[in-house]
């Protein structure tokens, strides 16, 4: 059957988009010269594209000496990062843990505003590990960097790396946080509004009938703390009763393990009475949607299905999550322009440049009518 010019152009639109995921982490030092890049097979899963887009995009990449394939070993970056240019001011990034469908975008708005300013961007990925953390803040601290933006790690701890903010403060270097931040120590912040957002997918679920749901959260981060809080204060506020089995929880550590198969399995058998489930990302959404639809189970005539984020893989075109819209690019751009501002100020500290997105949905058509 010959492909239509609607699917060409998705094609085309699939293959871009993990040309410039490819092109933003080796160019950022992400993934760094010599890395291993992820493989065709890997690259499929995670996007769920065709064998020929993963394959086109690739055969950009290394047409433009970002990576290189080695027969019978594998593929690698083959970018060496030269943009330790002495003469121009830089500005750290410390990310907890890139999520791959939401980084790139971050980064590009980021970066389109402070190149375009005559800034380097140092980025360094702690991993949700705060001994990283702390290696990453000395070191931006000894190369004397014009200005921090921080994704905290493990935010919904108290930071133990207190010393180090307090070196921040002392010597003015102007820090915006992005997604979250410390309890502990008061910086500015560019975030959602996490909280509200998950009270506004919940009364979409229960204005839509439904009276028993689920979730899985996580833990670690004040993004899943925050998101989890609007969903039972919204549960309370309908007189919804709460029920704690039907909760997940997990973190960066155990994400593997908590999302496997078989976790999933034990979580199901919980929760078969749920006729909604409310996702902490995307990226689990997709998890658990694949899970479902091993079980023979649809979205959403079987279970409906609410998420945060807005940046999953492609889904089938009869189907879409509905999502919290992530402002992605535009989160970046605003971050960096509120740290340019910061820059100018000599007294930021004493003034607020915090930012918070107003909630928005997507189209997405995941959740049954069952009134």
């Amino acid at each position: 059957m010959p492909r239509t010019a609607g699917s060409q152009n998705q094609e085309n639109l699939k293959y871009q988009k993990l040309y410039n995921w490819g092109r933003t982490l080796i160019t950022s030092g992400v993934i760094k010269n010599q890395d291993k890049f992820p493989s065709e097979h890997i690259l499929q899963k995670k996007f769920g594209y065709s064998r020929q887009t993963v394959r086109n995009a690739l055969d950009r990449l290394e047409k433009d000496g970002l990576i290189v394939r080695v027969k019978g070993s594998g593929t690698y970056v083959s970018y060496e990062n030269s943009g330790a240019d002495g003469e121009r001011p830089h500005v750290g990034l410390i990310l907890s843990y890139f999520s791959d469908y939401l980084f790139p975008q971050v980064y590009a708005g980021i970066e389109s505003v402070l190149r375009d300013k005559g800034f380097e961007i140092d980025v360094a990925v702690t991993r949700n590990r705060l001994n990283d953390e702390e290696m990453y803040l000395k070191g931006f601290l000894n190369r004397n960097v014009a200005g921090l933006i921080i994704e905290g790690t493990r935010s919904t701890f108290p930071n133990p790396n207190l010393r180090l903010y307090k070196e921040i403060r002392k010597r003015n270097i102007p820090t915006l946080f992005i997604h979250n931040h410390y309890q502990n120590e008061q910086f500015d912040s560019v975030e959602m509004s996490d909280a509200r957002a998950g009270y506004e997918l919940t009364r979409i679920l229960i204005q839509n009938g439904h009276r028993r749901i689920g979730g899985i959260f996580k833990y670690d981060d004040m993004q899943g703390i925050e998101r989890y809080r609007g969903f039972i204060e919204c549960l309370s506020d309908y007189g919804i009763n709460f029920d704690d089995d039907c909760i997940r929880w997990y973190s960066t550590k155990d994400m593997e393990e908590k999302l496997s198969r078989k976790s999933l399995l034990r979580m199901y058998r919980r929760t078969k009475d749920c006729t909604a489930m409310i996702l902490y990302n995307d990226e689990v959404a997709g998890f658990y949607m694949d899970f479902l639809k091993e079980r023979g189970l649809r979205v959403p005539e079987d279970i409906s299905l609410v998420s945060f984020d807005d940046a999953g893989p492609e889904q089938e075109a009869e189907l879409k999550i509905l999502s919290a819209i992530h402002p992605k690019y535009n989160l970046g751009r605003i971050t960096a322009r509120n740290l340019l501002r910061m820059m100018e100020d000599p007294d930021w500290q004493k003034k607020n440049y915090a930012h918070q997105f107003p909630v928005a949905f997507n189209n997405g058509n995941s959740v049954r009518d069952i009134r």
